[in-house]
């Protein structure tokens, strides 16, 4: 077995089930509010209202964005590519990067066998094409289809590949190369994720206004909000050649844009148990200012 490439000990795919947070449809009842604001309570899963208005969504990126490219992780980690049979996406080749088991801080490469993997479409939420990867068992992961890229999660675990002696981490965002990127787009780059913030902030303003009678709710689109910014420089702090081109940010931007529009065109999902976690955590400060 070579130190940077797994050999002989090939991984085979077999069928493998596992949930992934967020990844699984349909979610449990919960608290939906309909385009115009007003809550309704118990709805069944998937129900998310009807849009009222003008209200138009921005388009998910498709398939065809990434089918026949190389995406790597971080533009400079592990590779990954795409495949279509027929109506379904598959992944054509898949090699992973990491620290060996045995001797942290080396590193390794896995590259996968028993190509192609089937991927299982599910609902995202958030209005954008997701997918499972359950085909492989060493490793399942969940992935959503950007512009170009896929953000990978992997419920906060790396991956033990006993046999290749590595660990590793697929979750983050997958996308153009480092070696691809050409410096005469930069600005343009940059630019554009300028544009996008500039619709960001405009969505989260009327969404937020949709909702600000709504208490639980609204608190809800403000600490989602709040947080993005945070979740997106840990997500793109690794991306090569980040501080130049901005594209990993560009990307994750393009998709809360994504994500707004569908909360505008079709109402707010609150996660399963929200309403009971912000009760406690309202009680504990009542009880807590009382001492």
């Amino acid at each position: 077995m070579s130190s940077a490439l797994m050999s002989g000990a090939a991984l085979t795919p077999a069928g493998a089930q596992l949930a992934l947070p967020g990844a699984v449809a349909p979610t449990p009842e919960g608290t939906v509010t309909s385009p115009g604001g007003k809550s309704k309570k118990k709805l069944s899963s998937g129900e998310m209202g009807q849009a009222r208005g003008p209200v138009v969504m921005p388009k998910a990126p498709s398939e065809e964005t990434i089918v026949g490219k190389t995406l790597q992780l971080d533009g400079a980690g592990g590779a990954i590519e795409f495949s279509r049979i027929g109506p379904d996406l598959e992944v054509a080749k898949l090699t992973l990067s990491g620290d060996r088991l045995s001797r942290s801080g080396e590193e390794c490469r896995v590259e996968i066998a028993g190509m192609p993997l089937k991927l299982t479409r599910r609902d995202s939420g958030s209005g954008l094409r997701r997918y499972q990867l359950l085909s492989l068992p060493a490793c399942p992961f969940t992935l959503d289809v950007l512009d170009g890229a896929i953000l990978v999660t992997n419920d906060g675990k790396a991956c033990e590949i006993k046999e290749a002696d590595c660990r590793a981490d697929p979750s983050g965002l997958w996308g153009t190369a480092e070696r691809e990127f050409d410096p005469k787009k930069a600005e343009d780059m940059l630019g554009a994720r300028a544009k996008v913030e500039k619709d960001v902030r405009a969505d989260f303003r009327e969404l937020y206004e949709r909702n600000k009678k709504e208490k639980l709710v609204r608190s809800f689109v403000v600490k989602e909000q709040a947080g993005f910014s945070s979740w997106r420089e840990e997500v793109c702090r690794s991306y090569a050649k980040e501080s130049d081109f901005g594209y990993c940010a560009l990307r994750l931007t393009e998709a809360r844009a994504i994500a707004l529009g569908a909360q505008l065109a079709s109402g707010v999902k609150l996660p399963e148990g929200y309403a009971e976690a912000a009760a406690a955590e309202e009680a504990a400060a009542k009880a807590k200012g009382k001492k």
